[in-house]
């Protein structure tokens, strides 16, 4: 049928455009159609023949198909940064969230923004997190096996949420190594988590009791074992920042006696303006400035004292020559009867403890027990003093000049010794690496728990764990650790490219497997 109506439309041109006076008329006639449809049909397929509405249809086909290959391009891109969020993107989303310190609601609430209406509820998230920190349990004990016996230098404190928790952390790494619920802070509690840690060399620690009755205990065991005492150094941190406290009341009462003055001075101007007498109001502005010189000369003397207090603290003199107890206890002795009561009695009984030096001991053994002629090491230990002091290395004064010579010769003998001169300063940079002061890391980690106490009743033992994995699994931003987790830092074997997420969905024979591996490639 198709076929004769085609054959037909081409007549029906044919008659139209050749046919003689009548022909148009047979034509219609014998195909039993009119004459008007006759010309219809010879001027569609003049219209075909023309080609106008081929090409039209053809460039509107092409367009389609041009839009279509730049709707596909968009999808492509799309799909390639595209994240999809099921219920295990979601889990894994609120276990970073609760990690971290981010609440249930708050998660949901991001989710919310993502995926509108779509997102698991905060009931649902709490389950999951809550399975994942029962998970992270065992987890962490494979860990342990791995970091315990490589915790030198801890810091250790105790943070109150629901219940004490008991906090350690490794100093170097970061790693955080011990995170229990506790019932009590007690030296018999601190010592069975220092006694987990065999080969702990130094504990920094602020003045609670528990912490210094545990490390005391702890190294009662030792003794009795024949072992290396645990190093107790107090916390430098905690100390210093109570005497910054004691200064700042100095300044302001410095500068409330000088806005005080400054008053009593506007008063007398006040009355030689009005006519008045100015005799009694000169003799309280005489007095207001005299009690505002005597509390800007205390301020001052104070605070010169106080810079002397803390210079005494820190392993390189504020001259560039390594610190002592000897040397330390001096200046002490010197500074802190000078420092009043009111404002720093609790930062001088700190600082009047043994324990607060007790840093400084530690390095001189370690720099003893350095297998190198006495003349390499006194060289690389003043060579790394002045080069942690570089501004007595700057200037033309006689001193400078003097120090830069005692670089000049401390370099020739270290290059004289040649490969030992090299190892030495790398073993006495180290040491000075190492020498640590201050607790203030462990607050580091504190802070994580804070904020979830500042938002949640209470601490259970599973979300510390699950805490504690995520932290010692992620990976540092920024800084000298850049790169790593705690866990490498410290010198975990690593798989390579595992992530926090791929550890919780191991058991744990399969973590203990894969660390087996990694150490073995290592």
């Amino acid at each position: 049928m198709g076929m004769v109506a085609l054959c037909r439309r081409i007549g029906s041109a044919f008659m139209v455009t050749w046919g003689k006076y009548g022909e148009v008329s047979r034509f219609a006639q014998e195909h039993e159609i009119s004459r008007q449809w006759v010309y219809r049909e010879a001027k569609e397929v003049a219209s075909v023949l023309e080609g106008t509405r081929t090409r039209q249809e053809i460039e509107r086909l092409q367009s389609e198909v041009s839009d279509l290959r730049e709707q596909v391009t968009q999808l492509q891109q799309r799909l390639s940064v595209a994240v999809v969020l099921d219920d295990e993107k979601q889990t894994e989303f609120a276990c970073v969230g609760q990690g971290s310190g981010v609440t249930l609601p708050q998660c949901n609430l991001l989710l919310d923004v993502l995926i509108p209406g779509k997102p698991l509820s905060v009931a649902s998230l709490g389950r999951r997190t809550q399975a994942a920190g029962q998970k992270s349990g065992p987890l962490l004990e494979v860990f342990d096996e791995y970091t315990r016996p490589l915790v030198r230098d801890g810091a250790g404190d105790e943070i109150y949420v629901s219940a004490p928790v008991l906090m350690v952390v490794e100093q170097e790494s970061l790693c955080w190594v011990c995170g229990h619920l506790s019932t009590e802070v007690s030296g018999a509690a601190w010592s069975q988590e220092f006694a987990r840690l065999p080969n702990l060399e130094q504990l920094a620690r602020d003045g609670g009791m528990g912490l210094s009755k545990g490390v005391a205990l702890e190294n009662a065991q030792r003794q009795e074992q024949g072992r290396e005492l645990i190093v107790d150094q107090g916390d430098h941190f905690h100390a210093l920042f109570k005497g910054g406290v004691g200064l700042r009341k100095a300044e302001r009462r410095a500068g409330k006696a000088l806005a005080e003055a400054e008053a009593a001075q506007q008063a007398v101007q006040a009355c030689a303006r009005q006519g008045q007498a100015q005799t009694a109001a000169a003799i309280r502005a005489h007095h207001a400035w005299k009690k505002a010189e005597q509390a800007m000369d205390a301020w001052q003397a104070t605070e010169g004292v106080w810079q002397q207090t803390k210079d005494a603290l820190p392993l390189v003199t504020p001259d560039g020559t390594l610190n002592t107890r000897a040397n330390a206890e001096a200046v002490l002795q010197e500074t802190l009867p000078q420092l009043p009561d009111s404002d720093f009695a609790k930062t001088k009984r700190q600082l009047q403890r043994p324990e607060m030096l007790n840093y400084l001991d530690r390095v001189q053994d370690q720099l003893a027990k350095l297998p190198f002629a006495q003349e390499v090491t006194q060289a690389a230990v003043r060579q790394e003093a002045l080069r942690r002091r570089p501004q007595l290395l700057k200037g033309e004064n006689a001193k400078a000049a003097a120090l830069r010579g005692v670089m000049l010769a401390c370099a020739v003998v270290l290059g004289k010794s040649g490969e030992a001169g090299q190892q030495a300063v790398t073993a006495v940079r180290e040491i000075f690496r190492r020498a640590y002061r201050a607790s203030s890391l462990v607050e580091c980690l504190n802070s994580v728990l804070r904020m979830q106490q500042a938002q949640h009743r209470k601490m259970t033992q599973g979300m510390l764990n699950l805490k504690r994995l995520y932290w010692n699994c992620h990976t540092f931003r920024t800084g000298r650790r850049r790169g790593a987790n705690p866990y490498q830092r410290l010198g975990v074997p690593w798989p390579q490219g595992m992530r926090w997420w791929d550890v919780l969905k191991l058991t744990p024979e399969q973590l203990r497997e894969k660390l087996s591996t990694a150490k073995t490639a290592a």
